[in-house]
């Protein structure tokens, strides 16, 4: 029996929180009632055509394959997908105009017709199959195609895009939902494959960048959806925290997009100005390197490590007090996440228990090496964590980079042992977020018996039939990866944004935004 969009994009719904990026708290705690919904609604004598947006760091690679917070900033303006998740967790059709389920591994999609490629190519279904084939090739990028039967998945003609899943799973359309369209011509053309070219759908182009400066994008008149009401769009990279509140204050920039905590309060207070709120599934996290280089192969030092961990310091010290305190490996906004996920370890920090662990496994001893992203909160939990790991008798560094190497880094384990990071689901669901962030990435090296139970756990979870086998696989997920450790979740994000009251801002995506929306009111 066939199935309409409308049940799709009701289905989509109930499982779609695309997420990507850290913020920061309220200014008075975090306030449960938080919506993603502006506060102060006075004008302010901005506005126009133009918007200048602050942001913590470079965009970094803008092909396809970019990462980091600002990444997902510009290439939601760039690229489109078959169709994205958008506001409330609004599923939206992009370049899929309709589509049809003829059972539960089997699609059926009608692509846009008339679509130009901001360098005049038109979008064909053969453009689809290609941009999905292309995921393949990168590290990062596979987990979202990783559940696609290529060998049957095909092209019927110009506008029909056929498509096949080896299995069910609830989590695929939501993970497919990050896998940019582009040209085949327009890529293959591309002397750097889009690195600093990018040629996309959206309703954006790129008009100038300075790597670690500004990217700035003009609206594509021709964009199939109508030209936005912003013809400009300047983000600026600004990495010290209180200079953006200064720019904002000043008029520099109309828009920040991560508000440090002790401004929040002065921002609020302004009416000229808004201050929007997100409480989302976002978490703090460190990886611990398994492999045979690292001091943490042994499973009691890892263990040690999580037990010993402060969480509450770590957000008072990083977030002011204004998050959460991590109680899982993953935030417990997350729509799977149970109390009975809560372990031993993330209810009280234990320095007894932790070096008895470092006295059975005989390694406290070696230099730790602790990757951060370069933002104050990652610098501030690096150190809370390097006096952890002094007490228990290592010696620990902090090197620190950027959000657009962070990705690169991790990827290799010779260059960290305690790698910090911020975890999310592009499903909303912990035990999405744990699967791709332990079994598709698996930075960490975890292998053997525990990581061949940790995926049966995950496959268990995400094909059970009914919600209660679905919540009882899920804690068992969580308990092998307790367990061994491969990763500790210290905060919940808190996600905060300040803008001048006149733009009609709202969280997209969970924690990004939308351009073609925006207008000064």
């Amino acid at each position: 029996m066939k199935k309409s969009m409308k049940y799709l994009a009701a289905f989509l719904a109930a499982v779609a929180t695309m997420v990507s990026v850290a913020g920061c708290g309220s200014g008075k705690g975090v306030d449960d009632n938080a919506t993603g919904e502006s506060t102060n609604t006075a004008a302010n004598s901005g506005g126009g055509d133009t918007i200048n947006i602050a942001v913590d760091g470079d965009v970094g690679n803008m092909s396809v394959f970019g990462s980091g917070s600002t990444y997902s900033y510009v290439s939601n303006q760039i690229y489109e997908g078959l169709f994205a998740v958008g506001y409330d967790d609004e599923v939206v059709p992009r370049l899929a105009e309709s589509w049809e389920e003829v059972d539960s591994t089997h699609y059926i999609f009608k692509i846009r017709q008339g679509v130009k490629f901001q360098d005049g190519n038109t979008l064909t279904a053969k453009d689809v199959l290609f941009s999905f084939k292309l995921m393949q090739e990168d590290t990062n990028y596979s987990q979202y195609v990783i559940n696609v039967d290529f060998d049957k998945t095909n092209v019927i003609d110009d506008y029909t895009f056929e498509l096949y899943l080896k299995e069910q799973n609830a989590y695929t359309f939501t993970n497919l939902s990050n896998v940019s369209i582009v040209s085949e011509a327009s890529w293959n053309s591309s002397p750097d494959k889009m690195v600093t070219t990018p040629i996309g759908t959206g309703p954006y182009k790129l008009k100038d960048y300075v790597s670690g400066s500004y990217v700035t994008l003009e609206a594509y008149p021709d964009y199939w959806g109508g030209e936005a009401d912003i013809k400009e769009a300047t983000f600026t990279v600004i990495a010290e925290p209180s200079q953006k509140t200064t720019a904002l204050d000043t008029g520099e920039v109309q828009l920040i997009m991560n508000l440090q905590t002790s401004d929040v309060d002065y921002m609020s207070e302004k009416s000229e100005f808004a201050v929007t709120k997100d409480i989302g599934v976002q978490s703090l996290s460190f990886f611990l390197n398994m492999h045979d280089n690292s001091v943490f192969t042994k499973k009691q030092v890892r263990q040690a490590l999580c037990y010993a961990m402060d969480n509450e310091a770590i957000n008072a010290v990083s977030y002011g007090g204004f998050a959460l305190a991590g109680k899982a490996p993953f935030s417990t906004a997350m729509r799977d996440y149970s109390e009975q996920m809560t372990g031993d370890m993330y209810t009280a920090a234990d320095m007894d228990k932790a070096k008895s662990l470092i006295e059975e496994a005989g390694a406290a001893e070696g230099t730790v090496k602790i990757v951060t992203d370069g933002t104050s909160p990652q610098i501030s939990a690096a150190e809370v964590i390097q006096n952890t790991l002094t007490e228990l008798g290592f010696k620990a560094e902090i090197n620190n980079y950027d959000s657009a190497t962070i990705w690169n880094v991790a990827a290799d384990p010779t260059q960290w042992d305690v790698l910090l990071m911020v975890t999310a689901s592009p499903s909303g669901y912990g035990v999405d977020s744990m699967k791709a962030f332990l079994g598709g990435l698996n930075w960490s090296g975890w292998q053997g018996e525990s990581y061949d139970s940790f995926l049966q756990f995950c496959a268990e979870t995400i094909g059970a039939s009914d919600d209660q086998t679905s919540n009882e696989k899920a804690v068992e997920v969580v308990k092998v990866i307790e367990d061994e450790c491969p990763i500790y979740s210290m905060v919940q994000l808190v996600n905060c944004y300040a803008h001048e009251a006149n733009l009609n801002f709202k969280v997209w995506n969970a924690s990004s935004l939308y351009l073609k929306d925006l207008k000064f009111e």
